[in-house]
């Protein structure tokens, strides 16, 4: 197999177990505002100051900014949902 083969495979499984994180900290965020842990005030708080934060850092790449502003929208997607589904209020 190739060097190139092989680092994209290597990038492939890094990006599965980054997915994997992401569902998991979703979910544990929905959980916490199931059980009233955080208010849904506090984590929209925070993931309107991190958004920000990403934008207007400069030493972010634009693929990094839009990783990062990409894994909290996905956040706010899924409070979305579990809204939707009545899981939370």
């Amino acid at each position: 197999m190739s060097k190139i083969k092989e680092a994209e495979r290597s990038i492939e499984v890094i990006a599965g177990q980054i997915n994997a994180q992401q569902m998991l900290m979703e979910t544990i965020i929905v959980e916490a505002m199931r059980a009233k842990t955080i208010d849904e005030a506090n984590i929209m708080m925070l993931l309107t100051q991190g958004m920000d934060a990403f934008e207007n850092n400069p030493n972010m790449t634009k693929h990094e900014t839009f990783g990062a502003i990409g894994t909290l929208t996905s956040v706010l997607n899924t409070i979305k949902r579990a809204k939707d589904a009545k899981l939370i209020d």
